[in-house]
């Protein structure tokens, strides 16, 4: 691809490389393996090829596996990681155009939990079942008095929602 810089992944040196165009690939190698029958080791060559990057979670994020037996690494972390470093305490991986398979590292930024939620809700799309609007509904229904089983009913949430958002406990960062 155009304009495409491979660097190596920060403790993977040799083995797997990440692209600013959010891909991963494993390099060319020798790798040791057992033989499945004797138990005794043996060398052989890991040929080089981009990796399939697989679902992550159910809300979209892929992830490869590095080094056979390990769990997947979500992709947009190893780009980030890569290029820019770790990530900041309290801080995790952003998608700027709200795409979570969009892991070109000019779409990607590290902030906060609430500026990714901030992110989602300007997109116009829901963090959760609830939007913006159904929470400010929600605090007025609350103000009138409306039961919050009633409530919890007419949005399709539990009572522990309604109570979350009636004390704070969540959406306190909406006004």
């Amino acid at each position: 691809m155009k304009n495409e810089i491979w660097k190596d992944i920060p403790g993977y040196e040799g083995e797997y490389q990440a692209s600013t165009m959010g891909r991963i690939k494993s390099l060319k190698r020798m790798a040791v393996s057992k033989n499945w029958y004797t138990g005794k080791p043996f060398y052989h060559t890991v040929p080089e090829r981009i990796l399939k990057p697989g679902r992550y979670c159910k809300c979209g994020h892929v992830s490869v596996i590095l080094r056979r037996g390990t769990n997947g690494k979500p992709v947009h972390q190893l780009v980030m990681k890569t290029f820019v470093g770790e990530a900041p305490e309290g801080m995790e991986v952003l998608h700027l155009n709200g795409i979570p398979t969009d892991n070109r590292l000019s779409n990607l930024r590290y902030g906060t939990r609430t500026d990714n939620i901030l992110d989602v809700y300007r997109q116009g799309k829901l963090w959760r079942k609830l939007s913006v609007d159904d929470v400010g509904a929600i605090r007025f229904g609350i103000w009138c008095g409306i039961r919050g089983s009633d409530l919890a009913a007419m949005y399709g949430v539990s009572q522990s929602i309604i109570s979350a958002i009636k004390h704070g406990r969540i959406f306190s960062w909406l006004p």
